[in-house]
């Protein structure tokens, strides 16, 4: 081969495994969630800040990210290898109390997963805190949040490559409100403000783990996607409410996959201890697999 053919080929790889490189880079994709001012807003709240301290609660012996005082929701998109891609995508919605945000604990490191299996991961920083928008329903700008963010992502799938029929939302804790939202409602919360809103907030697949969030009732799920859902029994009433919602779902006919481990407890992410509900990521991959979401 020339020597001119030989550089030319040389260059052509190095340059394909650089784009490669950059398209699984770690730094996301940022968008606002809203055009303007979210809908429902009424109070001037302080800067967004980290409020976790020195004495604050490890999991799996590190520390976590408590995000504080969200006020500008945003969509952060994680793309996967381009070897890997599947085209479809899930929205994270991270927990903490309709106070806080667990932004790496149950947003970023989980959107390192989804992407290491073919998602495109799109971390929901959602509003906090909901009593200081509203003290009789703290869970209303989550679900308002939610739900715009399916419709927007919807809209705006062919930018990021996606498939629009293949978006599925996973939520953490108060996480669980954004995925009840949008999966088991058909009401949206708040009045549409762009062309975005026209196009469905319903995903393609709902996984609630360790859930709460807001209340629904049990005839509440037409058109429910399927869900997958965790849940530990030592996860106080939380375990109850999982259950309950289980058998609801059940009664509704939607096809639903749900995991109870004996401990665990609450809030512990995917970070892997001896205890075997860290592994739940394995189950929930087969479950993703099983129903397509995997293949190419």
């Amino acid at each position: 081969m020339p020597k001119t053919r030989k550089l030319l080929s040389l260059f052509t790889v190095i340059s394909s495994a650089l784009v490669n490189t950059l398209q699984a880079d770690e730094t996301p994709i940022v968008w606002n969630l809203w055009p303007g001012e979210p809908p429902g807003e009424v109070a001037t709240l302080p800067p967004e800040s980290d409020r976790t301290s020195d004495t604050d609660k490890l999991v799996a012996g590190k520390r976590l990210i408590r995000l504080q005082n969200v006020s500008t929701p945003t969509l952060s998109i994680y793309r996967p290898d381009p070897n890997v891609d599947t085209r479809s995508s899930v929205i994270i919605a991270p927990g903490g109390g309709h106070t806080i945000l667990a932004m790496d604990l149950e947003g970023t490191e989980i959107a390192e997963w989804a992407t290491s299996i073919g998602l495109t991961a799109i971390v929901l920083k959602y509003r906090v805190p909901g009593k200081a928008r509203n003290p009789n329903k703290t869970w209303l700008a989550a679900a308002q949040d939610g739900q715009r963010a399916l419709s927007l992502v919807k809209s705006r799938a062919e930018e990021i490559g996606i498939d629009p029929e293949r978006i599925g939302i996973m939520g953490f804790s108060a996480g669980g409100t954004p995925v009840k939202a949008t999966a088991m409602i058909s009401n949206r919360l708040y009045k549409p403000v762009d062309a975005h809103d026209d196009l469905s907030f319903r995903p393609a697949f709902a996984a609630p783990i360790y859930s709460g969030g807001m209340p629904i009732g049990e005839d509440l799920f037409e058109d429910c996607p399927p869900v997958f859902m965790v849940i530990t029994h030592d996860d106080k009433d939380r375990s109850i409410d999982m259950a309950e919602l289980y058998i609801a779902l059940k009664k509704a006919n939607v096809p639903t996959e749900m995991h109870i481990y004996s401990e665990g407890g609450h809030s512990y992410g995917l970070r892997r201890t001896k205890l075997p509900v860290t592994s739940w990521t394995d189950q929930m991959e087969d479950w993703l697999a099983l129903n397509g979401f995997l293949e190419k």
